[in-house]
């Protein structure tokens, strides 16, 4: 009697026990599939989830008519907010952002967070495209009013893309590529806005993901990039003072193609990196075979990219090709534009300040297109501005342009600075440009793009004095 007690004493723990585990595993299983579903930090659907969704979205828009609209959105500049004020910074503004994003759409509407700064919305049962614009307005508004995180306030923006089944497809691969497709578009509009996926934009996108591919080929192979360089000169002593670095692509069928063409493609990937670097190396390696031919010294100058700053190490990146081309540092310049000086200031302010410690010149390119201070232009070693060729083109037109130009060389000779004029193309545009006390000028006009070539008989045939002869530093 004893032993049958005791075993149904057991059967009755056993059970207990057995029950426990069941829950514990229900338990686990329904953990699982949230986790399958759900993003951890925000608490929004999230990719998997946002599939399933807009394929029944697409679905009863078959059986019922009416619209499925899907937006892209993709927060600017949140690596900066991360890399400025931490990760935990990040997290909590994630948070913030996707419950505005819910609290400003219907309940029938969905919000999901694909990963890091993207999100997702689907909008259905509407009747008018235009629709779609008015919701987009409110999120950039909703999104865009500062955030309090602690004791810091932080202002994001977001660019959104918007497609629209059935007019831009009708699957959701076709939805989801042409609202991403979009969304770039408003980033390359100047961010914080909003753009609709059109035919137009789906050829000009096709083109686009052509020469990209082709453009990475070209880069891995070496064979189709070329450098040529356009002089810069001082009219009044008749010399040539320096060189600028021109990346060129000789595209096996579309023919040449100039920087305006692929440099904004390879910006948008990590290309911008390895083609600077090829053409850093291959500027300085060009300037020491034309000073060991007997070319006497100036500066080569190569444009710097933002990503240059944000996400390489430009400033190891020029140190190792000058090593290799045994170049001293004082024959190399960088030219940074105003844009630069404003997105990367932080970045951009060491890297200055280490290039110059180095030796190395840095300008300002496209001077009076962008918002930067004079207080940076005080605190940071600069070596030059360089007026934007917009001014220099319209100073016989417009007033207000020499009024421009003649304000830049007036700050220019405020702080000791050399200034040059970029883009002079007649002899008009040269004339007053000498009359406002410029007389460093580069253009069409005096000589346009050369090959490496022809650079040291140019030299040689445009230099009209030897009185220039630098001994302490190179012009």
């Amino acid at each position: 009697m004893l032993i049958l007690a005791a075993l149904a004493g057991l059967t009755v723990v056993s059970a207990a026990v057995l029950g426990f585990v069941y829950l514990k595993r229900r338990s686990s299983d329904r953990r699982l599939g949230y986790l399958a579903q759900y993003d951890q930090l925000t608490g929004l659907i999230n990719r998997t989830l946002f599939q399933d969704r807009l394929n029944s979205a697409i679905a009863r828009a078959r059986r019922e008519g009416g619209l499925v609209t899907v937006m892209f959105l993709d927060i600017d500049g949140f690596k900066d907010v991360n890399d400025r004020f931490g990760h935990a910074i990040g997290d909590e503004l994630l948070r913030q952002i996707s419950s505005r994003l819910v609290a400003c759409l219907r309940e029938t509407d969905t919000v999901a967070r694909l990963g890091g700064d993207e999100f997702t919305v689907i909008l259905e049962g509407g009747q008018r495209v235009e629709d779609a614009g008015q919701v987009a307005t409110k999120i950039l508004k909703t999104i865009g009013t500062p955030y309090q995180i602690g004791n810091r306030e932080v202002v994001i923006t977001t660019s959104i893309g918007i497609a629209v089944y059935p007019l831009d497809g009708d699957t959701y691969q076709d939805l989801v590529k042409g609202a991403d497709t979009a969304m770039y578009q408003s980033k390359a509009a100047g961010r914080n806005t909003y753009q609709y996926f059109t035919r137009a934009l789906r050829d000009r996108t096709s083109d686009r993901m052509a020469i990209m591919e082709d453009l990475r080929t070209a880069i891995d192979a070496g064979d189709q990039l070329r450098i040529e360089y356009q002089p810069k000169v001082d009219i009044a002593r008749g010399v040539v003072v320096g060189l600028e670095a021109l990346i060129r692509w000789e595209h096996p069928e579309r023919g040449r193609m100039m920087p305006g063409q692929f440099i904004p493609l390879a910006e948008e990937s990590d290309m911008i990196i390895t083609m600077s670097e090829w053409l850093i190396n291959e500027a300085c390696l060009d300037m020491r075979s034309w000073i060991d031919k007997g070319m006497r010294p100036m500066r080569v100058a190569v444009n710097s990219s933002d990503r240059l700053f944000r996400d390489a190490n430009l400033v190891e990146m020029i140190a190792i090709a000058l090593a290799a081309a045994d170049l001293d540092p004082r024959h190399f310049e960088v030219e940074v534009t105003e844009r630069t000086l404003t997105q990367e200031s932080e970045r951009a302010g060491r890297a200055i300040e280490r290039l110059a410690d180095m030796g190395v010149k840095v300008s300002i390119d496209d001077f009076g297109t962008g918002y930067s201070s004079l207080r940076q232009i005080q605190s940071l070693p600069i070596g030059a501005l360089k007026i934007d060729d917009s001014f220099v083109r319209e100073a016989n037109r417009r007033p207000e342009s020499v009024a421009i130009a003649d304000s830049i060389i007036s700050i220019a000779r405020c702080f000791d600075l050399e200034v040059i004029a970029e883009g002079v193309e007649t002899q008009e545009e040269l004339s007053t440009m000498r009359a406002l006390g410029c007389n460093r000028v580069q253009g069409y006009l005096v000589a346009k793009p050369l090959p490496s070539s022809d650079v040291l008989a140019f030299v040689e045939s445009y230099d009209k004095t030897l009185s220039f002869q630098p001994v302490d530093r190179a012009e």
